[in-house]
C-alpha cells in the first residue's frame, strides 16, 4: 500500500491511495454494503454511480453458514473496485459482543482477499465513563499487538482503530500507541453516536486529538461519517476516508440527503438535485411508487449526493477554498457551526500544518473566519518576526482601501510627507495592523472583506494592535486616522484605551484632515519652518 498527497488546504488533502486492487483518490467515501441485503447492487454503484470503493462486514459474512465458501470478496459482491472489510466492532458497540475472536477475524479477512482490513477493536462509544473508556483503549492496544503478530498478508492495508470516546486525552494516548505499531491506515473509532447526537464540537476535539498523534503521511479514516453536510468539516480537520450506511438508512425512512441538511420526501415539492435519479422525476411521482422502488430511488440519490459532495470538496482543496466551503456548510446547522468555532482551541495546529500561501485570495466573512489558518499565521508572524523601523517613534495607523495594490493606501497619505520618525501602518478587517511595507504581500492584498465588520472582528483587530505595541515598545505615540465610519471610530476608541494603559500619546483624526496633522507628528519640522518663511516673503512682495 502507498499513499501520495498531491494537494493540501487547511488540513484537507487530495491524495492517491494505492491498494492491491487499484488506486483510490481521496478524500473518498466508502458506502457500507450489507452483504445480505442490497437495495443498490454493488456493480451498479461502480458502473453507474462512479463509486470506486466500498466497505462491507467480514464478521457478518463469516457468521452465515451459506457464505462459508467465500474465497474472494470481489466475486461474492460482484464489485471490481476496492473493498474494505470491517471486523465486527460496530456490532460490539450495538449489541455488546460478537461470536468471533480478534485473531479469527484477521485470518478470515486475509482468506477472502480483502483490500483494506480492520482489526477487531473494543469500541468506546460516546456514553462510556472515563474508567470504561480507559479499559477500551487498553484492550484495543492489546488486540493491536496480537494482530500485528498474526497478520501474514502484507499486501492488505491494515487499519489501526483509535479509541477513547469523548475524552481527548485518551484519544491522543490511543493514537500515539497505534502509531508505534505502524498501521497502514489510522481510524477514529466510536464517533457514530457523537455524530448522531450532533455533538460536532466533541467530534472536532476527537478528530484532532487523534490526527495530531499519528503520522501525517498515513491516510486517516473517520468511521460512520455518512451525511454530506459534514464532510467538508471533517476533511478540513484531516480526514481522508469515510464510511457509512446513512445513504440507505435515511432512504428507508423517506429521507432525502443534501449538502445543507435532510429533507423529507413526503414534504417535498421539488428535487434540488440534478443527479441521474432526480433529473427525470418529481416528488409526486416518487411518492406514488411502491415502497421498494421509493427506497431504491432515495438510496441512489443519497449516495449520489454524498459522492458529489466529495467532488465539491476536492475542487475546493484544489482552488484553495476549503475554508470558505466549510464556513458555508457549517451554517447548515447550529451544532456544526459550534463545531467550527471549537477549532479556536486548535487553530495554532491548523495554521502550522496548512499551506502558507495560496494561488487565490482569502474571503473573510465574520469573526468565525478568525480561526482560518491565514489569519492565525499572520498574527503569529507579525509578533514573532516583524520589528518596527528603528528610528520610528510615532505610528500613523490609517484605513486601507478596497482599491488595487498600487492605491491600497489612501490618496491622503500620498500627499503627506512623513519623516523617518513616523511609521505608517494600515488597518482593515480582519488585520488590525499591516505595516505599509508589507501591504502588497500575502495575505493582506489578497483578502476580500465586508464593508462593515462584526463586533468580534473589531475586537480581534484591536487586540492585534495591542499585541504589536506591547512587543514594539519604541513607539511614543499613535495617530489613528479614520474615514468617518462607525466601526473605525469604535476601533479607534479601543486603541485609545490601549495607549492610556501603555502610557502612549494618542490622537484621533479624520482622513480629510490628514494634511493638517501637527508638525511634530509628521516629523518634518525644518521643512515646515522653511515653508512658513517662504510663504511670508511671498505675501510681503505682493
Amino acid at each position: 500500500m502507498s499513499f501520495e498527497i498531491s494537494r493540501r488546504d487547511v488540513l484537507g488533502r487530495i491524495g492517491i491511495l494505492e491498494t492491491k486492487s487499484g488506486k483510490l483518490e481521496t478524500p473518498a467515501l466508502l458506502p457500507v454494503v450489507n452483504p445480505l441485503v442490497q437495495e443498490i447492487p454493488p456493480h451498479v454503484m461502480f458502473e453507474r454511480l462512479g463509486c470506486k470503493a466500498l466497505i462491507t462486514n467480514a464478521y457478518l459474512i463469516s457468521r452465515r453458514s451459506e457464505n462459508t465458501g467465500v474465497t474472494n470478496i470481489h466475486d461474492f459482491l460482484d464489485f471490481p473496485g476496492i473493498i474494505a472489510t470491517d471486523s465486527g466492532a460496530y456490532q460490539i458497540l450495538r449489541y455488546g459482543e460478537v461470536e468471533i475472536s480478534p485473531l479469527e477475524v484477521i485470518r478470515y479477512q486475509e482468506s477472502i482477499q480483502t483490500d483494506i482490513g480492520v482489526i477487531l477493536d473494543l469500541p468506546t462509544g460516546s456514553r462510556a465513563s472515563k474508567a470504561r473508556a480507559t479499559e477500551t483503549v487498553r484492550e484495543t492496544i492489546r488486540r493491536a499487538d496480537e494482530a500485528k503478530k498474526a497478520i501474514t498478508r502484507r499486501d492488505i492495508a491494515w487499519v489501526g482503530p483509535i479509541q477513547g470516546g469523548t475524552f481527548p486525552d485518551l484519544v491522543a494516548h490511543s493514537a500515539r500507541e497505534m502509531a508505534k505499531r505502524e498501521f497502514d491506515i489510522y481510524a477514529l473509532g466510536s464517533p457514530t453516536e457523537v455524530m448522531e447526537q450532533y455533538l460536532f464540537p466533541d467530534l472536532a476535539d476527537m478528530i484532532l486529538a487523534a490526527k495530531t498523534n499519528v503520522p501525517s503521511s498515513a491516510p486517516f479514516h473517520l468511521f460512520g461519517a455518512g451525511h454530506p453536510f459534514m464532510f467538508a468539516f471533517a476533511v478540513a480537520l484531516g480526514c481522508d476516508l469515510f464510511d457509512s450506511a446513512a445513504y440507505i438508512l435515511y432512504a428507508r425512512r423517506g429521507r432525502y440527503l443534501t449538502n445543507a441538511g435532510t429533507l423529507h420526501l413526503e414534504d417535498m415539492e421539488y428535487f434540488p438535485c440534478g443527479c441521474s435519479a432526480c433529473d427525470n422525476s418529481t416528488p409526486d411521482q416518487v411518492r406514488s411508487r411502491p415502497p421498494t422502488d421509493r427506497t431504491r430511488f432515495l438510496a441512489e440519490h443519497n449516495l449520489s449526493a454524498c459522492l458529489q459532495e466529495i467532488e465539491t470538496i476536492k475542487e475546493a482543496i484544489a482552488e484553495g477554498r476549503l475554508w470558505e466551503l466549510i464556513e458555508v456548510r457549517c451554517r447548515g446547522h447550529p451544532s456544526l457551526l459550534e463545531g467550527l468555532r471549537r477549532i479556536e482551541k486548535h487553530k495554532s495546529h491548523l495554521a502550522h500544518a496548512a499551506p502558507s500561501t495560496k494561488r487565490k485570495g482569502v474571503f473573510f466573512f465574520d469573526s468565525t473566519s478568525l480561526q482560518r489558518p491565514e489569519y492565525v499565521t499572520y498574527l503569529e508572524r507579525l509578533v514573532r518576526d516583524y520589528e518596527q523601523p528603528k528610528a520610528a517613534t510615532t505610528m500613523v495607523l490609517m484605513p486601507a482601501t478596497r482599491r488595487g495594490p498600487k492605491d491600497r493606501a489612501s490618496k491622503s497619505m500620498e500627499r503627506v510627507e512623513f519623516g523617518q520618525k513616523v511609521h505608517v501602518c494600515l488597518y482593515c478587517p480582519p488585520y488590525g495592523i499591516v505595516p505599509s511595507e508589507l501591504e502588497d504581500t500575502f495575505p493582506f492584498m489578497h483578502t476580500e472583506f465586508p464593508e462593515q465588520p462584526d463586533a468580534g472582528t473589531i475586537k480581534a483587530m484591536a487586540e492585534a494592535i495591542r499585541i504589536y505595541l506591547v512587543k514594539n515598545k519604541a513607539y511614543q505615540s499613535l495617530v489613528f486616522v479614520h474615514s468617518n465610519k462607525s466601526w473605525q471610530k469604535r476601533l479607534g476608541r479601543m486603541c485609545a484605551h490601549t495607549c492610556r494603559e501603555m502610557g502612549l500619546k494618542f490622537s484621533f483624526h479624520g482622513r480629510h484632515k490628514l494634511s493638517n496633522l501637527p508638525i511634530e507628528i509628521l516629523g518634518n519640522q525644518e521643512r515646515y519652518r522653511d515653508k512658513i518663511v517662504t510663504n511670508k516673503l511671498a505675501r510681503k512682495k505682493s
